[in-house]
């Protein structure tokens, strides 16, 4: 019985609905997304380059075909099988964060796969953005390799990774603020089998007047100030799909990750709350009660400026001691 479930689970993941319309192959020029699945960006929507372009990977679905549906009539699936991994495919190299590497996904020392739309750059200062987001069940857990769904990535990608992303490889939905530090994530929240609305207020600046304001069905999951951005020439874009990194850590157990499947609505940005939630205009928390992993988290961020602008061995004795006192923190 449990074959026949696993089987009918696996069908529904990886069928092509034949109303669906693909947009998987649009990497050429920028695109609107419906106005019942986005608002706010414009026509500034790109497939990944490194997105491999199969028809079933990226799709504008109908709520009357049976796919799930945040809000009005549509919504956009995102599809990534074991194997797809984008690249030229010549033995040509690129040059990232990482170093060089080859252009095959593949053959990268972090592998990965992956199905993606991206935005435009964003100006410094504040702004806010929204979306919904629908994890069917049945998925494999992706840990110990990783699986972001929504990035605020890098303009220099070359020198930087990403900004901020959305890591799901526990099953859960985590924020994680990468230009804090590794230590420096949200509450986690739950958003398989159901849709969950995220809202994030940010000011971009690399300064110490940046915020990160994280809401998950109006609850409030993240809450911190400090840098955004890596450096006031590095503007953020939106990268929203799967990103399945580091597969090779999979690999070496015997596994491949199986099909993931997410789905997206209610892409918006704009310069207020309001402007976002559009009809899912419902309360949201005011206040945010920091726990002490997060003040310190919040204070670390702080000194990591001052420490780049200052080389003091005393700001850096106080970021050894913080970095401990949070270690402890996490054992316990």
């Amino acid at each position: 019985m449990k074959k026949i479930l696993l089987i009918l689970v696996l069908g529904f993941l990886s069928v092509s609905f034949s109303y669906a319309k693909s947009i998987s192959h649009k990497k050429e020029e920028r695109f609107c997304l419906p106005k019942d699945i986005s608002n706010g960006f414009g026509c500034v929507w790109k497939v990944g380059h490194r997105t491999i372009g199969n028809k079933h990977q990226i799709q504008i679905v109908s709520k009357k075909d049976g796919h799930p549906v945040r809000d009005g009539k549509q919504s956009i699936r995102f599809e990534v099988r074991p194997g797809e991994c984008g690249g030229t495919f010549d033995g040509s190299k690129v040059k990232g964060e990482g170093g060089s590497q080859p252009s095959n996904d593949c053959e990268r020392d972090h592998k990965s796969e992956r199905a993606e739309l991206y935005s435009k750059y964003f100006k410094l200062g504040e702004k806010w953005y929204s979306w919904s987001i629908y994890v069917p069940e049945g998925q494999e857990k992706f840990r110990p390799a990783s699986l972001k769904m929504g990035q605020f990535h890098s303009k220099l990608h070359k020198k930087y990774i990403q900004q901020a992303h959305f890591e799901h490889n526990d099953g859960k939905y985590t924020f994680n603020n990468v230009v804090c530090g590794s230590e420096c994530k949200s509450r986690s929240i739950d958003p398989v089998g159901k849709w969950t609305d995220i809202l994030i207020n940010v000011n971009w600046s690399d300064k110490e007047d940046g915020f990160y304001r994280v809401w998950a069905n109006g609850k409030f999951i993240y809450d911190v100030k400090g840098p955004t951005v890596y450096e006031n020439k590095n503007n953020a874009y939106l990268k929203i799909g799967i990103y399945r990194n580091a597969v090779n850590r999979l690999w070496s157990m015997g596994r491949d990750g199986g099909i993931t499947v997410v789905y997206y609505d209610n892409i918006n940005t704009g310069e207020t709350m309001e402007s976002v939630l559009g009809k899912l205009n419902y309360p949201i928390e005011l206040e945010y009660k920091k726990s002490e992993k997060e003040l310190l988290q919040e204070e670390l961020a702080i000194l990591k400026i001052k420490i780049k602008e200052n080389n003091d061995p005393e700001i850096s004795r106080k970021i050894h001691k913080l970095k401990r006192k949070l270690k402890r923190l996490e054992l316990n």
